[in-house]
């Protein structure tokens, strides 16, 4: 691998046209990458493309979004047992996304079933042995609250990625405590309200990723984005920290490895 973007939706629809092409170009580029589950369908998509692709890997799980039609208990597992099938591939690297968010839903009722089913993904994670890919969006106290309870349990088993890091230097310091890592996305290349916190955090616990289709990367800003241009993102990161690009991106790649398995 030459750069690895660690959260990208391959299976996204807006990649239905050609999705073959832009595979082709990770492939001639050297770009591996996490394509991630946001429910049961799209995490089995993931799982099927990965497995099509040797540098590509697949997180499943449920993103809080669709915690609104949260299985009932009744599917086992606290309602995320039907990815037990899934899970014995050997290309699924990690649980998630999943976690919380507070931007789209945020009645108290809500956040409830929300913190429920971050919960039963957590212990899906420390059971399997499986890192976790963590969305966390104006939710970082109780998110942390929730990992403190189940790292106190777990120990070591309890480990991830915080994906599209937002939160300050404060926010990361308790993160890296955990002993999780934390990803940045194109958004870095637009603005400077991220700069302090990617200054801040350990070579060893940062990592790069695209979220693709989504927030492209200055140079192809209006356009769909893809996971080749996490070199973009990389090459940011690097500037950002006053870094060399090469040694950044190779650490990069060597966490991914570490926190993944890959």
């Amino acid at each position: 691998m030459n750069y690895i973007d660690i959260h990208c939706h391959l299976d996204s629809k807006e990649f239905d046209s050609d999705r073959g092409e832009i595979l082709a170009r990770m492939k001639e580029g050297g770009v591996g990458a996490i394509t991630i589950g946001a429910d049961f369908q799209s995490s089995k998509r993931a799982v099927e493309i990965a497995e099509a692709n040797e540098n590509v890997w697949a997180c499943i799980g449920v993103h809080p979004e669709y915690s609104s039609v949260f299985p009932s208990p009744e599917h086992g597992e606290g309602g995320v047992g039907f990815l037990e099938e899934l899970v014995k591939s050997p290309k699924v690297v990690g649980i998630g996304e999943c976690g919380l968010d507070y931007f789209r839903i945020n009645s108290d009722e809500n956040k409830k079933v929300q913190k429920l089913l971050f919960e039963s993904q957590i212990q899906f994670a420390i059971k399997r042995d499986k890192p976790l890919m963590l969305h966390c969006r104006e939710a970082y106290e109780d998110t942390l609250d929730i990992l403190k309870t189940y790292k106190k349990e777990a120990g070591e088993k309890l480990r991830g990625n915080v994906h599209f890091f937002a939160g300050n230097t404060d926010v990361a310091r308790e993160i890296l405590d955990l002993g999780f890592t934390m990803s940045f996305t194109g958004v870095i290349t637009f603005t400077r309200d991220y700069n302090e916190v990617i200054k801040y955090i350990p070579i060893e616990s940062i990592m790069s990723e695209t979220d693709a289709p989504f927030v492209s990367p200055a140079p192809y800003r209006g356009k769909r984005n893809e996971p080749i241009y996490v070199i973009e993102v990389v090459q940011k990161m690097a500037e950002i920290r006053g870094e060399n690009m090469d040694i950044l991106n190779k650490t990069i790649i060597n966490n991914a490895k570490r926190v993944f398995g890959i």
